[in-house]
């Protein structure tokens, strides 16, 4: 049994890039599935074409000078006052450090005081003991033979 979205699913998809192919910018792959799309729904068919049809038309027409501005009416801004942020920055800072009770995280400074950085070589001789080890383990096993064993 092979899964087949529904048809709208497929003609929605389908229309989202005949727009996409007219901007060109609809990849290759995406190119060949609308084709075979297209060859099956004569909906999206005519689709393709009104759209096609708009998108010169919009194109071929000359841009318009306004004689006035657009402008946007300005939303409300919120007023942040200093107490506002100190005090959730407060709320903040006791919550990280009731979180990190909680879950006996440790500080800061017994961090740093933990056992010296060890520096290690970079001559590869590691790398080498690892290659030598693995050849060892990768050698071939003969299995034994179940029948009877001569003497």
């Amino acid at each position: 049994m092979r899964f087949l979205p529904h048809p709208n699913v497929l003609c929605e998809r389908g229309r989202e890039w005949i727009s996409l192919r007219l901007d060109g910018e609809l990849a290759e792959l995406a190119q060949k599935m609308l084709d075979s799309h297209l060859a099956r729904c004569p909906d999206c068919r005519a689709f393709e074409v009104e759209a096609a049809a708009t998108t010169r038309l919009v194109r071929a027409t000359p841009l318009e000078l306004l004689a006035q501005p657009i402008s946007l009416p300005r939303g409300r801004r919120l007023a942040l006052s200093m107490r506002r942020v100190s005090a959730v920055a407060a709320s903040v800072a006791a919550v990280v450090v009731g979180v990190g009770a909680f879950l006996n995280l440790p500080s800061a400074s017994s961090r740093a005081a933990g056992p010296p950085v060890k520096i290690v070589q970079s001559d590869n001789s590691d790398l080498t003991q690892q290659k030598f080890i693995r050849a060892a383990l990768l050698v071939p096993v003969v299995p034994e033979s179940h029948g009877p064993q001569q003497v």
